[in-house]
């Protein structure tokens, strides 16, 4: 009996565990489904009482609406432009500024590396002002190049502070063989080390994705006009005074979410690795 009674317990914290993971994902996948579900109901039906998991009658007339009646093509693309040209930009000069401090000490390496990681400690919300004063200056106002230099700045100390941390895994006697066997010092980085840190460098490449797919404040400030409008600014315009189109919005939120989806189903077992390398370091 007593023996009975000791098994029974790594079953039930098994199935208590199970039902935990279970509960977590249904939080984590049910808003998505809701959302799918409400893009494909006629407006009227949104709000029908009992509430539907499934319409009775499905249709795909939101998303043709969105696509030929709104401008969602216009946001998609620019978001699009303004997303791939951060990380165009930020992966490749974030990488090597933190080859740099991984490989090089000098004076002030440790100053500047405390005032990149200072950079992550103030909300977006406070440098709007000084951005929007910036490129107003510099007439970067409802242009890619602003959104871009704006995002870029976000993501860079990002990427140079966590790839820094990759590279000091990495020993420098890689570094030294390839050097020794006629590769150049770029040659040794591009070669040997950046293959090595595939995972930390597929993480900082959907952090760059997100911060431009995503951001909403500056979006908002620094792009205004409709031509240059991006997704997260853009699909809340399809709100009428008086009427809301939640299909239409539940649609174009639906559409918006696809790319970081398909992003991370290719990226994802790296950003893990990437994510956990750090923390299991020594």
């Amino acid at each position: 009996m007593e023996k009975s009674k000791l098994n029974l317990k790594p079953i039930f914290l098994r199935t208590f565990k199970t039902l935990l993971l279970l509960i977590f994902i249904f939080f984590a996948i049910f808003p998505v489904f809701w959302m799918f579900t409400t893009s494909i109901r006629l407006n009227r039906d949104v709000f029908s009482i009992p509430p539907l998991l499934w319409p009775s009658h499905p249709t795909l007339e939101p998303y043709f609406e969105v696509i030929k009646e709104r401008p969602i093509g216009t946001y998609f693309l620019n978001t699009l432009i303004v997303a791939i040209t951060t990380i165009s930009f930020s992966a490749p000069v974030g990488a090597l500024g933190a080859y740099g401090f991984s490989r090089f000490k000098f004076k002030g390496s440790g100053l500047i590396l405390g005032f990149i990681l200072a950079t992550q400690m103030f909300p977006y919300v406070v440098i709007v002002v000084p951005y929007f004063q910036v490129l107003a200056s510099l007439k970067l106002l409802d242009t890619y190049q602003g959104l871009i230099i704006a995002y870029t700045s976000f993501c860079l100390p990002f990427i140079t502070w966590m790839l820094k941390g990759f590279f000091d895994a990495i020993p420098r006697e890689l570094d030294e063989a390839a050097m020794i066997d006629g590769c150049s010092r770029i040659q040794a980085f591009i070669r040997v080390i950046l293959p090595i840190s595939l995972p930390g460098l597929a993480a900082t490449i959907i952090f760059a994705f997100l911060v431009a797919w995503n951001h909403y404040v500056f979006a908002l400030v620094l792009a205004q006009s409709p031509d240059k409008m991006l997704l997260s600014v853009g699909i809340p315009t399809l709100m009428g005074q008086f009427a809301f189109p939640w299909n239409l919005l539940m649609a174009a939120g639906f559409m918006a979410i696809l790319p970081p989806i398909i992003m991370y189903s290719f990226l994802g077992k790296y950003l893990v690795k990437g994510l956990t390398t750090g923390a299991m370091k020594g």
